[in-house]
């Protein structure tokens, strides 16, 4: 291991309130807080400070969103609207001054003064518990079952790394259901083979899912680093296996997490290990199955944003107008509270969203539109330029 040095970088003053996104927050209720975030340091400074950043800003989230959570269930979701927001940041959160800055033993650390929106963060976690519950109803439905192998020995079920999974399930349209023979077959088994996943959830008579999502979560080591935090190491192994299909896919990846204790540090890793596996998962088999045929068309089913939009009812109806001339047909379209225009169609013949994408883009740049697309593997996300 390279032997680091303590040392401390200068720290930085932001010339006025500085968002982490680019963009200045809305005015409504803010608060503001100093708060500690850590990340671990592999000898490149700019990506640790990044992390150790969005870290502060996680925990500081964290608090926000806890005061909005009634029910042992929504906990997780609280996980999931955290998430979103420090991937975005826009609206949510500012960063007034970088306090203190460095690197202790393999950790990164930064003290931040931050400046949260109230309004926004409660606005935005009402609307996803809303989402989450309007994808429960969605046909679609996943067995789901995690298992934790601790250090200790002991093998028990994770029921907070399974609400994390059905969260980010659930965003996705997909209803979670949880499986007794999956989560038993996954304490003496850590990695079945897809076919004794599929085999079990065929003999449930009254099972309505259409795949199987399992974990396992192995405890591989906690330890205290120099800078007083302690390193929990986790190896996740999930498996996402069609019930009347032959599709399967794994995802194996070890974690690493940063807690005041032991316990906070496993617990870190384990949360990231449950969400990136489910959207690797998850994300990969829709990409695959939002395909149907029939008779002989291909019928893709997604959903188009476009953010930017000015004159909201001459431009939705040209957009409107635009798609039903590709061959798409519109089942619901609106504006959502952050401005983008947003639809869900079924297009007709097309066979990626790359291609409906380009058509889209070719449609509105004729009619005085630029659009630029931005970074999805589940829906069309366009921005007007």
């Amino acid at each position: 291991m390279i032997s680091l040095q303590k040392k401390w970088i200068v720290p930085i003053l932001m010339v006025g309130l500085f968002l982490l996104g680019g963009l200045a927050v809305n005015q409504q209720s803010c608060s503001a807080e100093i708060v500690e975030g850590v990340a671990l340091y592999n000898g490149d400074v700019q990506k640790a400070r990044e992390l150790a950043l969005r870290d502060a800003m996680r925990t500081m989230l964290e608090s926000k969103v806890g005061l909005y959570v009634h029910s042992s269930s929504e906990v997780d979701m609280g996980v999931l609207v955290t998430d979103r927001i420090v991937a975005r940041s826009t609206g949510y959160v500012q960063i007034r001054e970088v306090l203190s800055e460095g690197v202790e033993g393999d950790v990164y650390v930064v003290r931040v003064d931050l400046d949260a929106n109230d309004t926004n963060i409660e606005t935005k976690y009402r609307d996803d518990v809303a989402k989450a519950m309007a994808a429960a109803l969605e046909p679609r439905a996943a067995n789901v079952a995690v298992v934790d192998y601790g250090i200790d020995g002991r093998i028990r079920r994770d029921e907070r790394a399974v609400n994390i999974v059905g969260q980010y399930l659930n965003e996705m349209g997909i209803q979670l259901v949880e499986h007794e023979g999956v989560a038993q077959l996954l304490t003496y088994s850590p990695t079945p083979y897809p076919a004794e996943l599929r085999r079990l959830a065929r003999s449930d008579g009254d099972n309505e899912a259409n795949s199987v999502l399992a974990g396992t979560m192995r405890e591989v080591d906690v330890t205290r680093d120099k800078s007083g935090y302690y390193k929990g190491v986790v190896e996740a192994s999930f498996s996402l296996v069609g019930i009347q299909n032959g599709y399967a896919n794994t995802y194996m990846e070890q974690f690493v997490g940063l807690g005041r204790t032991a316990e906070e540090a496993l617990f870190a890793a384990k949360r990231e290990a449950a969400a990136k596996a489910t959207e690797h998962l998850a994300r990969a088999a829709l990409k695959t199955m939002q395909f149907e045929n029939r008779g002989g068309d291909y019928n893709l089913n997604t959903t188009v944003e476009i953010h930017g939009l000015w004159d909201r009812a001459n431009q939705s109806s040209m957009i409107n107008n635009l798609l039903e001339g590709a061959k798409c047909r519109i089942t619901r379209a609106g504006f959502a509270p952050n401005g983008a225009y947003k639809m869900k169609l079924i297009a007709t013949g097309w066979e990626n969203l790359y291609e409906l994408s380009q058509e889209i883009i070719r449609g509105a740049g004729l009619n005085g539109i630029r659009l630029a697309p931005l970074e999805s593997t589940t829906k069309i996300i366009l921005q007007v330029q």
